[in-house]
């Protein structure tokens, strides 16, 4: 049989990954190209559409070239929120607006409190957030109102890469429940939302499930930025298939196909999935562990997540070791001791989503002293992934979730320091997939059902995963890390209330 690749291609907050699979999983070409969003004092995390275009199509034409494989089948995964406001040419008039910007606080209040003041019956009502799209948009409409005036589309990620690639803006459930207009399991928009919004509904892409084909990519000259399949390295029968989150599809491609399972991605965010059989009778609600359906039928998601992750890593890097390349830092990293020698950070730069949401908390390092070196002070950036990591462990066991296995994918997994760092942390063994781009994967297994050459996404992921590393934790190490385990949940509790937590 010929080789065919399915390409996934995942659009995350700094940069974007393709990677082509074949039949058996098996890798045969990937690609990367970076950015950098601006971030403002005010919290506005904006970057021009064009740039992530030309990194998007960049990554897909270096893997597709590298994979010599005609590719049968795509799909795309990206972060959710991250949105574009186009004309009626679809032109850009604003920068995208990233999920983690923080400038509409208010108007999401409003939003929220308008749906709920609407609703004529008990339906379940979408979920306004600050970093939802409907407040963002009401917050341009205020600030921009000559751009907004000429505004014929909203559309997300995914829903912009698939107009450019088939002319049709396409989008998931899951990322349509980022807008704040939508409400999980709901047929279409929420009509009080839409109204509270002011947003019509044309100019929103259509829903519709992952793994549903969208079409053939275009051949033509239809894209603002030049032509489609030949400036993307696609073949001219390349279809394209409707993608997921990120999160869920790094969920796919790392295996993560039953109840029990835990995948934890540490990127630019750090983002915990695990699954539950539906309608999951016994789960205890949360306000920090978020609920919805998964691409797989009958079971739903349970996802905790710290907004700053990878990020907080960039930032140090940048900030104080420009010189110094990450494996540098590492180095020096590894030689400190267990706690940092008594350094705390606490990582939640732009406020704490789990296990209990709070937007005014921010980062921290604590007990700084004139001892204290470059390798202390990173140590501490990557044992506070770890102890967040740890204490939404513990918020998902506490709340009813059995988890049996952890993985961790994403680009913090390549860290051999790391991972045992969170093993020795957490006292469970992690796997590291072989494959630790998981969402490359996962998005290639929607292509790959799409297309018709897997039956299910559980028959797909049996065919894809491939286990890896195991890192287990050291019992001396896990009990030298409760004394700065509980010094940094005290610490936290200290500055933002013991409130803060539910344990």
């Amino acid at each position: 049989m010929a080789t065919v690749g399915y390409l996934g291609l995942d659009i995350g907050g700094t940069g974007a990954k393709a990677g082509v699979y074949g039949r058996d999983g098996s890798q045969l070409g990937y690609g990367y190209a970076r950015y950098s969003p601006s971030v403002s004092p005010e919290g506005y995390v904006e970057i021009p559409i064009e740039v992530i275009y030309r990194a998007a199509r960049d990554a897909t034409k270096q893997a597709a070239s590298a994979s010599r494989a005609p590719i049968a089948a795509m799909s795309i995964a990206t972060q959710g929120q991250t949105f574009v406001v186009l004309d009626e040419a679809d032109n850009p008039l604003y920068p995208a607006i990233l999920w983690y910007d923080s400038r509409a606080t208010i108007e999401a209040a409003e939003l929220q409190a308008a749906i709920h003041a609407g609703r004529a019956s008990d339906a379940e009502e979408p979920l306004m957030e600050a970093i939802s799209v409907a407040p963002k948009v009401l917050w341009l409409r205020r600030h921009k109102p000559q751009a907004m005036s000429r505004s014929r589309r909203i559309l997300l990620l995914p829903d912009y890469f698939n107009r450019l690639l088939t002319g049709e803006a396409v989008t998931d459930p899951c990322t349509a429940s980022t807008t704040g207009l939508y409400a999980e399991g709901a047929e279409d928009y929420d009509a009080v939302a839409l109204a509270a919004a002011q947003i019509p509904r044309g100019a929103l892409a259509r829903i519709a499930e992952p793994g549903t084909v969208i079409g053939r990519v275009l051949q033509t000259a239809s894209s603002p930025f030049g032509s489609v399949a030949a400036d993307w390295g696609l073949s001219p029968e390349t279809i394209l298939v409707t993608g997921t989150n990120d999160q869920y599809a790094g969920a796919l491609g790392a295996g993560n196909c039953a109840d029990g399972i835990l995948s934890e991605t540490t990127g630019t965010c750090l983002a915990l999935v695990t699954l539950y059989r539906l309608p999951g009778d016994g789960l205890i609600e949360s306000p920090g562990l978020l609920r919805g359906r998964f691409p797989i039928p009958g079971f739903g998601f349970v996802l905790a997540y710290a907004k700053t992750a990878g990020l907080v890593v960039d930032w140090f890097h940048q900030a104080f070791a420009r010189g110094s390349s990450l494996a540098e830092l590492e180095a020096r990293a590894a030689l400190a001791p267990i706690g940092s020698n008594g350094l705390t950070m606490l990582p939640h730069f732009d406020g704490m989503v789990s296990p209990v949401p709070n937007a005014a908390s921010r980062g921290a390092m604590l007990n700084l002293g004139l001892n204290h070196t470059q390798g202390d002070m990173f140590r501490a950036v990557l044992e506070s992934i770890a102890f967040c990591l740890r204490e939404n462990i513990e918020t998902m066991q506490a709340h009813g979730l059995a988890l049996a296995t952890v993985r961790s994918i994403g680009g913090g997994a390549k860290s051999d320091l790391w991972m045992q760092i969170k093993a020795d942390v957490t006292g469970r063994s992690l796997e590291r997939p072989q494959i630790t781009e998981s969402a490359t994967l996962g998005a290639a297994m929607l292509a790959a059902v799409g297309a018709g050459d897997h039956a299910t996404l559980r028959d797909c992921s049996a065919a894809f995963y491939r286990p890896g590393r195991v890192f287990t934790p050291d019992l001396r190490r896990h009990e030298q890390y409760a004394q700065p385990y509980g010094q940094y949940r005290r610490y936290y509790q200290e500055r933002y209330g013991a409130s803060s937590y539910t344990r």
